[in-house]
This record gives C-alpha cells, sequence and structure tokens, in this order.
C-alpha cells in the first residue's frame, strides 16, 4: 500500500463466522443490488471458503436439491439439482454437464477477524 493511504474496508455483508461450517457445508444468504435481492452461497470446501451467486449457467435456476444442499453425496462437487451440472467448488468451473465450460459466478470474499464478508460488485452492500 502506498504511503499515506488508509486501507478502505471491505464493504459487504457478514455472512458467516469462521468455524461456522465444516468441510462440505454450505449456508444460503442473500445480497442487494440496487432493488433486486440476489441469492447466493457460502460453502466451505477443504478448509477453505467460496461464495458464489446461487444460479446455474445453463438455465438461470437456483443449484441446491434440497434448500442448502449443494454438494454432492461424497462432498467432492457443487451440483445443480435440474440437470446434474457438476462444478468444481474452488473455481466454480462446471466440469460435467449441459454447461460444461461454463463457470458460477463468484463472489468477493474476505475474512475480517472472525467474520466472513461478502459483497455483490455493483451492489450496494455495505
Amino acid at each position: 500500500m502506498a504511503e499515506g493511504k488508509i486501507a478502505q474496508p471491505f464493504k459487504g455483508k457478514a455472512v458467516g463466522r469462521l468455524g461456522e461450517l465444516t468441510h462440505g457445508q454450505s449456508k444460503k444468504f442473500t445480497l442487494r443490488r440496487g432493488e433486486r435481492d440476489f441469492e447466493a452461497m457460502l460453502v466451505n470446501y477443504q478448509g477453505n471458503h467460496y461464495a458464489y451467486v446461487n444460479r446455474c449457467p445453463h438455465v438461470g435456476i437456483g443449484l441446491d436439491w434440497v434448500d442448502n444442499q449443494f454438494f454432492s453425496i461424497d462432498n467432492r462437487y457443487l451440483m445443480c439439482a435440474n440437470h446434474g451440472a457438476v462444478f468444481e467448488p474452488p473455481t466454480g468451473e462446471c466440469v460435467w454437464g449441459p454447461c460444461a465450460g461454463l463457470s458460477l459466478q463468484s463472489l468477493p470474499l474476505e475474512i475480517v477477524g472472525q467474520s466472513i464478508w461478502v459483497r455483490l460488485p455493483g451492489g450496494g452492500e455495505e
């Protein structure tokens, strides 16, 4: 950081806490852009946290097959309930299914103390 500049706080929404989710667990939350709410998900994969908009790139519907259930039975992949698309948790890339090569929309994430903050680019979360 350049001398004399003060780091700007991460603008977004606190959506979880460290230790709240273990490997293979997920949590839904909403973010706002203008007048519209977007459903999103926070996932823990191998101890790392990732956040994505909960929308399949194939048909634009939510991924969870049971409310808040995004992982495959072995907790290896994120899956879409509609057509069975399979996504890599660290990248959101679809590796199998009708949207192969496309990706989930990732969301910027920052850990501040014990809180996990996420923001929707262009959103008004502060």
